[in-house]
């Protein structure tokens, strides 16, 4: 085992904030439902919204009233029971951290619901494993973006069907949306065509791409750096994307897949 020297500087701890979007926590492992804080003699059902190394911002349902009696446990102590399970344990772990509560405020714009922030005394150790494991898979997807730059798959029944794509993607652009027929996808680009009767889109202008797969549904902001409109009256074009965890993890493992299948 190795032990710090004397008067070594402390290991650098990772500050990064984890937004648990439904990627984020299929692959911590997060069981649905499964989240309390308990406050005084009070279990409250939670869903984790924020989650890092020193605390956590958890969502939870009250009533007015309720906002107001749980406000006055600022600044006290609490608990809070985690239940996740990592993909190399037969069982789910079930966490308790003991923890600091900061604040209890409702959220902007949903009055009904609560966001309450609390500060891990200390941060268990399991919870410390999820956090700095995803953080470290992000690291690496970080990675794979660059490396997939500019290497579209192209999309047809085996791919898509390979990577569970629904052929289903919306773009979004002022207050249009509109189905796009995606013909190729990279790490950083897109590919697709437009209808006749879309609006016209403009280079450079800024999108969002909502992609449908089967294991995710999720939003990735775009910038559009090729269109034009052919004699068919359709317009062909190719959006630029911004770095998104599930695009690169699903190419990542239709690549995986592609590179070890073997013809029967």
């Amino acid at each position: 085992m190795q032990t710090q020297k004397p008067g070594a500087p402390e290991p650098e701890i990772r500050q990064e904030t984890i937004t648990v979007t439904p990627f984020a926590s299929a692959r911590m492992g997060l069981a649905p439902g499964q989240t309390l804080v308990k406050i005084d003699t009070y279990n409250i059902a939670c869903v984790p919204y924020r989650l890092s190394l020193s605390g956590a911002v958890l969502l939870a349902s009250f009533s007015p009233q309720e906002m107001a009696f749980f406000q006055r446990f600022a600044n006290g102590l609490a608990g809070v029971t985690v239940v996740f399970q990592p993909a190399n344990a037969q069982q789910p772990i079930k966490v308790f951290a003991r923890c600091l509560v900061k604040s209890i405020t409702p959220m902007r714009g949903r009055a009904s619901i609560g966001l309450v922030s609390v500060a891990w005394k200390p941060c268990p150790p399991d919870i410390c494993s999820m956090v700095e494991d995803y953080l470290g898979m992000m690291d690496r997807l970080k990675a794979e973006y660059e490396d997939f730059k500019g290497k579209p798959v192209r999309i047809d029944a085996a791919s898509a069907a390979a990577m569970g794509y629904n052929n289903f993607t919306e773009l979004g652009y002022g207050a249009e949306k509109v189905k796009a027929a995606v013909f190729a996808v990279a790490s950083d680009r897109l590919d697709f065509l437009l209808p006749m009767a879309a609006q016209e889109l403009r280079k450079d202008a800024a999108v969002s791409a909502k992609l449908y797969f089967r294991s995710f549904q999720f939003t990735v902001a775009a910038t559009v750096a090729e269109i034009a409109r052919l004699p068919s009256g359709v317009q062909k074009g190719s959006l630029s994307l911004a770095f998104s965890p599930e695009l690169v993890d699903i190419l990542e493992r239709y690549r995986f897949h592609e590179r070890f299948a073997v013809d029967p």
